[in-house]
């Protein structure tokens, strides 16, 4: 079995964290400090479970667990290496045993809707009663101040107000994973100044403003020059050409960019095009892109894209790299999986659970030399935990504990079946 506490080695170790978070921005952050190796329990209501556990593909069939709540292999993913504890805060005893816990915890994380902490009688200032020490990170669309303190906002809302919908259509999740990131980077060193001896700290991110630290290349342009955004081609700026090219297969893509002149030369060697070489007016290693005619570009990027098409992005890919070329195949998320790069550096780890059976998940990405994050636990189930944090935590007995669950406080799942069964680096083992 995989004890409670992490091993010696974890960079985390000995850090306790209670967490509310939800979706992604709100699982990203805690699982990678979980991977780090703080004991991070997470709350959910049985009655009101994380809206992850039905959110999946609509071909997928429904799982359930045991106790009734679905799961998925989303949600499985995204909260695996965090214990499970189901508390109702709406009953005042619940409210209670929350703020007992946060008295033994290190971090409290939190992106519920504008003002539902504070409605539980749970916002920093009182938590901080019981826990000075406390660090405690909040994350919202807009931020907890402001005029928009109040807006709730989801990954299309934000990506919308940063400008991102602009430049890249709709990809919905995208800034909450920076915010995860984000906020997990804005723990550790909250930790490490309270640690210090600073008093506690609260980290009021909003994903508007963490989306926004890395949208550099769309604004720059406006904020120094006063130059608007706007589509320009797939091309690299001072390549001699570059785009993408349409290969054989369904929405199948190679990237190609030809660097200098001793490039070009070599794709018409390649290519059998001796009429598209650049000339000895402009044979100069130093030569430009204005400096070539535009119909010899267009030339050329019409016979590259003619050889390509019947041809694999991959194919294209190790024919032109064996050449000397700058080329990459624009790969899909199953390309990615299958990447030999990654499955060289073991960056998937097969994780098994007793609702969804055996399924691959990227591993812990930190690589430290010596306190290196890895996958702890499978997904939880539903309050699989909240005897055992309960006992761990406060040192409750028996009887508490089902005086807890009898007055709807608690509530926790009972064991069915073998949920020991299978090996695997991410399992309870």
């Amino acid at each position: 079995m995989v004890s409670s506490s992490s091993p010696p080695s974890s960079l985390l170790s000995g850090v306790r964290i209670l967490s509310f978070g939800t979706v992604v921005a709100g699982n990203v952050c805690p699982l990678l400090l979980a991977e780090l190796g703080a004991d991070v329990v997470k709350i959910e209501w049985r009655d009101r479970p994380e809206a992850l556990r039905a959110f999946d593909s609509p071909f997928q069939r429904e799982i359930f667990e045991p106790s009734g709540v679905r799961t998925t292999a989303l949600f499985a993913g995204l909260t695996r290496s965090m214990r499970s504890m189901s508390i109702d805060m709406k009953v005042p005893e619940g409210r209670t045993i929350f703020r007992a816990l946060v008295g033994r915890a290190d971090v409290v994380i939190e992106n519920l809707g504008p003002g539902k902490m504070e409605a539980w009688g749970c916002s920093f200032e009182e938590l901080r009663a019981h826990n000075p020490a406390l660090v405690m990170l909040s994350i919202s669309g807009y931020g907890r101040s402001g005029p928009l303190s109040g807006f709730r906002a989801y990954a299309s809302n934000i990506n919308n107000y940063l400008g991102l919908t602009s430049a890249w259509a709709l990809d919905g999740t995208y800034f909450d994973f920076v915010a995860g990131i984000q906020g997990a980077s804005a723990i550790v060193a909250a930790l490490a100044s309270v640690e210090k001896g600073a008093p506690g700290v609260l980290i009021d991110m909003a994903q508007t403003e963490a989306g926004a630290t890395i949208m550099a290349p769309l604004y720059l342009d406006f904020l120094a020059n006063g130059r608007e955004w706007n589509a320009a081609p797939n091309e690299v700026p001072g390549a001699l050409l570059s785009g993408v090219f349409r290969c054989e297969g369904a929405d199948a893509w190679v990237a190609i960019e030809l660097e200098d002149a001793r490039d070009w030369e070599t794709m018409c060697e390649y290519l059998g095009r001796d009429d598209l070489r650049l000339g000895k007016s402009v044979q100069s290693d130093s030569v430009k892109g204005d400096d070539v005619p535009p119909a010899l570009v267009e030339a050329l990027r019409d016979a590259i894209g003619a050889w390509v098409r019947p041809l694999t992005p991959f194919q294209v890919t190790l024919k032109l790299q064996r050449a000397g070329l700058a080329v990459a195949p624009v790969q899909n998320s199953e390309d990615l999986w299958r990447d030999a790069q990654h499955r060289s550096r073991n960056c998937f780890v097969d994780v098994w659970h007793p609702d969804i059976g055996s399924v691959e998940y990227p591993e812990a990405p930190d690589r430290l030399s010596k306190t290196p994050g890895r996958v702890a636990r499978r997904g939880s189930r539903m309050g699989e935990h909240t005897r055992q944090v309960l006992v761990e935590w406060l040192h409750l007995g028996d009887t508490d504990i089902r005086d807890l669950e009898k007055g709807g406080a608690i509530w926790q799942s009972r064991p069915v079946g073998d949920i020991e069964e299978g090996t695997g680096s991410g399992r309870d083992q």
